[in-house]
Order: structure tokens, then sequence, then C-alpha cells
């Protein structure tokens, strides 16, 4: 079973005019069976902290893998009324049938659940949530296109992978498998595309060589399946009108 468990944070805050605001934070820990646990950070202009948190549990959703079930864990009693069982508040009405929308056309089976934040999973979420609002965002972003920023040491079991597009940034620490036929560098680079919406152009920094390289010619990649994954991913990206684009190799 893939569990996620998610958080937000919410503060009224005055902007550049000098106008009142509502600046929100998700974080979420993915948990899937036999891999380590995947944590994933965004910030985003939200009503009030309720829709912050169903914003964590779509962003679980989105990350999960597809076809299989996910049990989301939320100390929110709101979000698991609305989100859980179809009767919650009306103002998130909306965000609800987004989740529930983006669940089924990923073939997910969604439960929600309550976990205390006291739990380590829900601690480290709330940590996430919490540091994304307090500085991962950049108000008043106008350009379409979204930055990536690939950070990965040689020695390091994980890659730091953020993206910022207009309103948000959305940050995942990715583990890496030093055993698998895709090479680290290209496994960070998957991850990032894999944070893309429909339609987005990612411009990506410090990509490696390697990682470029294997993602405009698959084909150079010397095990079959690692070709099959880069073909797929590159195939996954095409139908969703993903571009990528690399600024500066590292």
């Amino acid at each position: 079973m893939n569990q996620a468990f998610v958080d937000a944070s919410w503060h009224e805050e005055t902007d550049l005019n000098g106008d009142l605001r509502g600046l929100g934070g998700w974080g979420l820990v993915l948990l899937r069976p036999g891999l380590l646990p995947t944590r994933f950070q965004g910030q985003l202009n939200s009503a009030d902290n309720n829709a912050a948190e169903v914003r964590a549990v779509l962003e679980a959703v989105r990350a999960a893998p597809e076809g299989a079930p996910l049990t989301v864990h939320t100390d929110n009693e709101a979000v698991i009324a609305a989100v859980g069982r179809g009767r919650g508040p009306a103002f998130l009405a909306d965000d609800a049938r987004e989740v529930l929308g983006e669940a089924a056309a990923r073939g997910i089976d969604l439960r929600v659940r309550y976990a205390p934040r006291t739990r380590r999973h829900m601690l480290s979420a709330h940590m996430l949530a919490n540091d994304a609002r307090r500085g991962l965002g950049t108000p008043g972003l106008t350009d379409t296109r979204s930055d990536v920023l690939i950070e990965q040491r040689s020695s390091a079991e994980e890659a730091r992978v953020s993206l910022r597009r207009p309103g948000e940034r959305v940050t995942a620490h990715v583990p890496l498998d030093f055993g698998s036929e895709v090479p680290p560098s290209a496994q960070a680079l998957l991850a990032a595309v894999g944070l893309a919406l429909p339609g987005e152009v990612l411009v990506v920094r410090r990509a490696s060589k390697v990682a470029q390289a294997l993602w405009q010619r698959p084909e150079r990649a010397l095990r079959p399946g690692a070709q099959a994954l880069l073909r797929g991913a590159r195939r996954s990206a095409d139908e969703n009108g993903v571009q990528v684009e690399f600024l500066g190799v590292g």
C-alpha cells in the first residue's frame, strides 16, 4: 500500500503592493513499498489553511504511482470530511472534486485517514510545509516558463530538485538508486520532469552532460532497461505537452 503523510502551513501577510494575501505552504512524505521515503514541498497563494491542506492531498495524488491504492494521512478533519467522505464544508467542495477527479484519472483508489502531528512522517510533512511557506515562494512572478534547479553531490544518496513556476515553488528530495541502470543524474532529471504540469516548459539548470544527453537521445543509454525508461518518460512528456530546455550543464 502506498501511503502519504501531508500537512500545510498558512499565514496572512502584506504583499509588495501593500495588499493582504494568504500565503500557504504544503509538505508531504510519500512512502512506497521497498523504496526510501520521498519528500515534496511547495508554496502557493491560498485563501485559508484548509485550502492549502487540500492542495497537499492533491500533490500526494499527483506524486503517487498510477493504478495503485493510496492512503493519505492528515490531521485536518475538514479535509477528511471533504475528500474522504464527500460531505465537508461547502467552501472546500471544488478543491475536493479536483482531488477526486485527479485520483480517478490516475486510477488511484484514494483513502484519507487521520494521523496526529506527533507521528514521525506527519512531523516531517509539517516541517516541510512551514519551510515552504516561510521562504521558498516568489510572489509576483510573471514568466510563463518554469525554472528547474537540480542539486546533486556525487556521494549523496538523494538529489534536491526545485521547480519554480509563477506563484509557487515545489521542491522534491529524490532518493537515488545507485544500482539502477539509469545513472543517478538522469534519475534526478526524470524526477524533475515528473513534477511538470501539462503544457509546462521546464528550463533545467545544472543538469549533468550525461543526463542531458540521455534525455535528448535515450538510445545512448547502454542498457535496454534504461532506454525503455527514458523513452517512456519522453513519450509521457510529449503527450502532456511538457517541453524540456537546458541552460548550463553541470
